[in-house]
């Protein structure tokens, strides 16, 4: 896939899955993946652990996550949510030139088969590893067998995070997505503890 242009998630209510929307510079369709709960939960948990381990140098759990979460809070910042998801259209229209005019196939002809690259994808396996460089190669895998690869840089992954975690909001899906989220319970009780003390 080019470089990633744009990212979107929306809740299918009636399936209560998450519509992940992929567009890419250059390509004339999006890709479009289904997302179900435990595969947010696996992806999540793939992300996070990244992120965790960009900064292993930090020895204490509950700092490295307050890192994490500053990071995220700046990288966050300067990105672009507010723009809607733009549905790329086909190199004729980006011109300025309106599509040349479909012939008119007859009442015999079949209808044309539909571009693989639209169709609705169910995500099953993924792969989440940082390069030497500090780049995240993401390979997310389809059911049938369509592998959709992004390279972000940190910013990225925190953006793509924040409006994963939105979704599942919105979908009120129970699915811990914070930072401490990979904190053993033990921990998180004795934090908690602190705060109210």
């Amino acid at each position: 896939m080019s470089a990633i242009q744009q990212f979107a998630v929306d809740h299918l209510p009636i399936e209560d899955r998450l519509l992940l929307r992929v567009s890419a510079k250059g390509e004339r369709e999006s890709v479009r993946l289904l997302v179900t709960r435990r595969y947010l939960r696996l992806l999540w948990n793939s992300l996070a652990g990244e992120m965790r381990a960009a900064m292993a140098d930090t020895k204490n759990p509950a700092a490295r996550d307050f890192l994490l979460d500053m990071a995220e809070t700046r990288a966050t910042a300067s990105a672009d949510f507010s723009t809607p998801f733009r549905e790329p259209v086909a190199v004729v229209e980006e011109a300025g030139h309106p599509p040349p005019p479909k012939p008119d196939p007859g009442p015999a002809a079949s209808p044309p088969a539909p571009d693989p690259r639209a169709q609705v994808r169910l995500l099953w396996g993924m792969q989440v590893k940082r390069t030497p460089e500090g780049m995240n190669n993401i390979a997310l895998m389809a059911l049938d067998g369509t592998r959709v690869d992004v390279s972000l840089g940190d910013s990225g992954v925190f953006g793509l995070m924040k409006i994963l975690r939105d979704a599942a909001a919105r979908a009120e899906w129970d699915i811990e997505m914070a930072w401490a989220a990979g904190t053993p319970p033990q921990a998180k009780a004795a934090a908690a503890a602190r705060r109210l003390n």
